[in-house]
C-alpha cells in the first residue's frame, strides 16, 4: 500500500482514538505533544481543525493525569487556536460546540467531537464542523475542561439534566423534597466518575458538602444513604492529591451557608456552561479557589466527620472521638473559635451541628478533671448556652438534663457576693467565651468578666434553670 499523507493521517487518527484516561503516559504524551506542536506551528491554518479535534479526542487523558509538558503544550495550542480563529466571520447561525455545551454532564468533551476520519475527506457543503468559529469554540471548550476559568467567553448554557437534578436537590435542601430524600442523596453520592476532571471533582465535593447537613440532621434514618455519601467522599479524598495548598484560609472561597445555593455552585462547577455562569459574577482567581485541593479536602473532611457521626448515632455506636479533630487542636487544647462559631450559627440554621457538638462538649466536660478548671468552665458554659438558645432534639436534651440539674442544685443558699459583676443577662457568648478561654488570641469584648464571675455557682444555676425551662 502506498504511504500517502492521507494514510498517515488516518493511522494517526486511529491512534488518537485509543488515548483515554487509562492510557500510559509513555505512549500518550508523545502523541499529545506531536499534535500540539503541529497546531502551534499554524493555529489558524487549513489543517488547524484536524489537530484541534485531535487534542479534543485525547482530552480524556489530558484531563486526568498527563505529563506536565504534554498538559502545558496542549493548553497552549488550544488557546492559540481560540485566539487565531475566534474573530473569523462565518455565515452560520449555530455550531456543534454550542449544542455540546448542553450535553456535557461530566465535562466529557472528548465524546462530543466529530468522527475524525470524516475530516480527512473534502468538507460537504454547509459543513459547520470545520467552520473556524466552531473550531475556536471547541478549542475554548476543551481548554476550559482541562484548566477551568482559563479562558472566558463561553455561552452560559447549563446542561438540562443538571438543571433538573439541581431543582430536585434544592427543593430537598429547602425542606420541600419532590420525592424520596434518601434516593436523591444516594443519587448525588454516586455521581462521581472514576476519573473526574478538575471541575467535576470540585463540583462533586461542594455538592455533597452542601447536602451533608440534611443527611446528618436526623432527617435521614436509612443507614445505606449515609453509607453511600460516606463512600463517595472517601473515594474523592485520594483524588485530592495536591496537598501543598498555596493559599491562606482567607483566600479560600467561603460557602454561603445556604445549602441550596452552595449545591448550585457545585453543579455549575461540573460543566463549561455552568462555569461560564459562575464566571459572570466573580473574578477568575476567586473562582479558581473552588478547584483548590486543600480547600476541597477541608470540605470533604468536614462532611465526612459529620456523616460518620450521624451514621454512628443512628446505629447506636456514636463515637465522640470523631469530633476531636474538629474541636481540638494538635496540642489537645480546645479550638474555642470552632466551638463557639458552631453554636452561634446554630441559633439560625445549623442546629444539627450544635447537637453533635454539645454532646461532645458535655462528655468532655464530664471527663475533664479539676486540673483544667478554665476548660471545664468553658465547656459547661457552652452546654448551658446551647441548651437554652438552640432547639435541640428530645434525646439530646435528655442527655444534657443531668448536667443541668446538677448545676442548678449546686447554687449556695447564701447571698451572692458578685452582684453587678455577673455577666450581662444576654451577653455576646461567642466573643466572651473566646476571650475567656484564649485571652491572648481573642480581644476582650465590652464588659468582659473574669473566670470567677462566669463560674459563680449562683450565676450558673440561673443559666441552668433557664435551659431546663427551655428543654421542658
Amino acid at each position: 500500500m502506498i504511504d500517502t499523507p492521507d494514510t498517515r493521517i488516518r493511522r494517526l487518527i486511529e491512534t488518537w482514538g485509543h488515548v483515554s484516561a487509562a492510557s500510559d503516559g509513555a505512549a500518550a504524551d508523545p502523541l499529545v505533544r506531536d499534535c500540539a506542536r503541529r497546531l502551534l506551528a499554524d493555529p489558524g491554518g487549513e489543517q488547524a481543525h484536524l489537530w484541534t479535534f485531535g487534542l479534543v479526542r485525547m482530552a480524556g487523558y489530558l484531563a486526568w493525569r498527563p505529563g506536565p509538558e504534554a498538559a502545558r503544550s496542549a493548553l497552549d495550542a488550544l488557546l492559540a487556536v481560540y485566539r487565531a480563529l475566534k474573530e473569523v466571520p462565518c455565515p452560520h447561525t449555530s455550531h456543534p460546540y454550542e449544542d455540546a455545551l448542553k450535553e456535557l454532564l461530566a465535562d466529557e468533551v472528548w465524546l462530543a467531537g466529530p468522527e475524525l476520519k470524516s475530516l480527512v475527506t473534502p468538507a460537504p457543503e454547509g459543513d459547520t464542523w470545520r467552520c473556524p468559529a466552531n473550531v475556536a469554540g471547541f478549542a475554548q471548550l476543551t481548554a476550559d475542561v482541562l484548566d477551568p476559568f482559563t479562558v472566558g467567553g463561553l455561552p452560559e448554557r447549563i446542561p438540562a439534566a443538571h438543571t433538573s437534578r439541581l431543582s430536585s436537590l434544592s427543593s430537598l435542601l429547602n425542606g420541600y423534597p419532590f420525592g424520596d430524600p434518601g434516593e436523591e442523596l444516594s443519587f448525588q453520592a454516586g455521581a462521581l466518575p472514576r476519573q473526574p476532571t478538575k471541575g467535576v471533582l470540585a463540583g462533586y465535593v461542594v455538592t455533597l458538602h452542601a447536602s451533608q447537613w440534611y443527611a446528618a440532621s436526623g432527617l435521614i434514618t436509612e443507614q445505606p444513604v449515609l453509607d453511600d455519601m460516606i463512600t463517595g467522599l472517601e473515594a474523592a479524598l485520594p483524588l485530592l492529591r495536591d496537598t501543598s495548598c498555596p493559599h491562606t484560609a482567607a483566600e479560600h472561597p467561603k460557602p454561603s451557608g445556604d445549602p441550596s445555593g452552595d449545591a448550585m455552585t457545585g453543579y455549575f462547577l461540573r460543566s463549561p456552561g455552568g462555569r461560564a455562569e459562575l464566571r459572570a459574577g466573580s473574578a477568575d482567581e476567586l473562582l479558581k479557589g473552588w478547584l483548590c485541593h486543600g480547600f476541597l479536602r477541608g470540605l470533604a473532611d468536614e462532611a465526612l466527620s459529620n456523616l460518620r457521626y450521624a451514621r454512628d448515632s443512628l446505629v447506636g455506636t456514636r463515637d465522640d472521638r470523631l469530633l476531636d479533630g474538629t474541636y481540638t487542636r494538635a496540642d489537645g487544647r480546645l479550638d474555642i473559635g470552632a466551638l463557639t462559631d458552631c453554636f452561634d450559627a446554630a441559633e439560625y440554621d445549623k442546629s444539627w451541628e450544635a447537637e453533635n457538638a454539645v454532646r461532645w462538649a458535655a462528655r468532655r466536660y464530664a471527663a475533664t478533671g479539676d486540673d483544667s478548671p478554665r476548660e471545664r468552665l468553658v465547656l459547661l458554659l457552652l452546654v448551658l448556652w446551647c441548651a437554652e438558645a438552640v432547639e435541640l432534639a428530645p434525646d439530646v436534651g435528655e442527655e444534657l438534663r443531668e448536667v443541668l440539674v446538677s448545676v442548678r442544685t449546686a447554687a449556695p443558699d447564701a447571698a451572692c457576693v458578685h452582684d453587678e459583676a455577673h455577666p450581662a443577662a444576654y451577653p455576646d457568648f461567642q466573643a466572651h467565651l473566646n476571650h475567656l478561654y484564649a485571652p491572648s488570641e481573642f480581644a476582650a469584648p465590652e464588659e468582659a468578666r473574669g473566670a470567677e464571675a462566669w463560674g459563680c455557682p449562683r450565676y450558673l444555676a440561673g443559666l441552668a434553670e433557664d435551659a431546663l425551662d427551655t428543654l421542658a
